[in-house]
């Protein structure tokens, strides 16, 4: 059960409110970051999507192409009141569709007509598919010589592994992630969230931005290229690469401190705490708090670096003081102290949170089927610019036919758009959906349309 009681939920509702209200009241002069860049999102479930809701979230038009039924992602995991997933209520959000079977004539003259209109073209289909409909580097920049294409898949395009399947556990094994938890634990595990298709979907949004500035230095649009397993091992390996960082090597790999079993938040009456006294000025409050002057000038915990390399004492020090308190006297001893402390805040918890409700990142809003609904939004505040609101999730191919005019073509029905817009609305996109489900989303074998996932 949450710890959140009615009379606090209510009080983090209000100040929500008036957190919009003050939003609202400043009313920026400035556009958006990213107004007026114009985004294609060719992608599956979550890196792509990822990508293209941090574009959205800064101020960016993107329109997501989608196949027959629309993106698996809008089917997996958790589903609504009204079938949509939750998942997609906060990847698509503010997003245009429209469906595209890249199978067809009128689907490429589509998918060629969207590159033609796109500043950025985002995709994590597999290479081979990315041939097959036009969404390679060569035709892409033929059709759209300022364009930026950014490809993300589990290896390097270029590499031969380039169209491998690599869904988020793949790439958590390939990478190292998965190994970081046998240094600690003894055995190699997946990390609970899907952080390979999440960090490559930041590091696209990155590298766009990137070429987006080089494309409005000297015109020319160029091609990105987002491997998963190198952006992974690069991600990990700042802390972890350890003693292997010379030649010969100096030590194990590892970062000692954050591999301690030990290293956990701590229990106290009431929950779980995190107290952190880092710096050796932290060290010395902390000591002066517990009344243990003596940890001042012991050697196995005197300073930062003897610290790091003694967590098990470190960590049964901080134990021993979170035991026997709640949580709200530890906040309040420690704070006062000056030492960095939180207690653990349960992710059912965190939408009634007092920080996060007096920030945009988490609105209440209402949705078109699904009623209310909590959007999250990018946690960067341009000060001085407007900030994107809560724009719901429209259905698959909601935008066609003012995605159609705006580029010219005949939004009328045709034989092809008849014959395949519902060709996946009844289940899942074969051997797609229970890989995505299980592992993120990263590669399937789907053959349909232009959903065919590489990352």
């Amino acid at each position: 059960m949450s710890d959140v009681t009615a009379a606090q939920a209510a009080q983090a509702a209000q100040a929500n409110q008036a957190a919009q209200a003050d939003q609202a009241a400043r009313a920026p002069g400035r556009a958006a970051p990213l107004d007026g860049v114009r985004v294609l999102e060719v992608g599956t479930v979550i890196m792509a999507p990822y990508a293209g809701k941090i574009l959205r979230d800064l101020g960016a038009d993107v329109i997501r192409a989608e196949p027959p039924g629309g993106d698996i992602g809008r089917r997996s995991g958790l589903l609504g009141p009204e079938g949509t997933a939750a998942l997609s209520m906060n990847l698509n959000a503010g997003k245009r569709s429209i469906v595209v079977d890249a199978r067809t004539e009128e689907g490429r003259a589509h998918l060629d007509a969207l590159v033609g209109w796109a500043d950025l073209v985002l995709t994590n289909t597999l290479p081979t598919r990315r041939r097959d409909f036009g969404l390679d580097w060569d035709h892409v920049h033929a059709v759209n010589p300022r364009a930026i294409l950014v490809t993300g898949q589990g290896f390097a395009t270029t590499s031969p592994r380039g169209d491998e399947p690599a869904y988020d556990d793949i790439v958590q094994a390939a990478s190292g992630v998965a190994d970081t938890y046998r240094l600690r634990d003894g055995e190699p595990r997946y990390s609970p969230y899907v952080v390979a298709d999440k960090v490559c979907g930041m590091t696209m949004a990155q590298s766009a931005l990137a070429a987006l500035h080089a494309r409005n230095a000297d015109g020319e649009g160029t091609w990105v290229d987002v491997p998963m397993v190198d952006t992974m091992a690069a991600f990990i390996l700042v802390e972890h690469m350890g003693g292997i960082t010379f030649d010969p090597p100096a030590g194990p790999v590892g970062w000692s401190r954050v591999l301690a079993p030990e290293h956990r938040p701590h229990p106290a009456q009431d929950g779980w705490v995190c107290v952190m006294p880092y710096t050796d000025a932290n060290w010395r409050r902390f000591c002066a708090l517990i009344d243990r002057p003596d940890y001042v000038t012991d050697e196995r915990v005197a300073t930062s670096r003897a610290r790091s390399g003694a967590p098990a004492l470190y960590e049964r020090i901080l134990a021993e003081y979170i035991a026997p308190r709640t949580c709200a006297t530890i906040e309040a001893e420690c704070a006062a102290a000056g030492i960095p402390v939180h207690r653990v805040t349960r992710i059912d918890d965190l939408a009634d949170d007092p920080y996060l409700t007096r920030r945009p990142v988490l609105t209440r809003a209402q949705h078109r089927a699904e009623g209310g609904w909590l959007h999250v939004s990018g946690p960067a505040e341009f000060h001085g610019h407007a900030r994107p609101g809560p724009v719901d999730t429209a259905p698959a191919d909601t935008d066609r036919a003012e995605i159609l005019r705006m580029l010219g073509l005949d939004p009328s029905p045709t034989a092809d758009t008849e014959a395949g817009a519902g060709s996946a609305a009844d289940g899942p996109v074969p051997g797609a959906t229970g890989a995505a489900e299980a592992g993120a989303g990263s590669a399937g074998a789907a053959d349909s349309a232009v959903d065919r996932p590489g990352g």
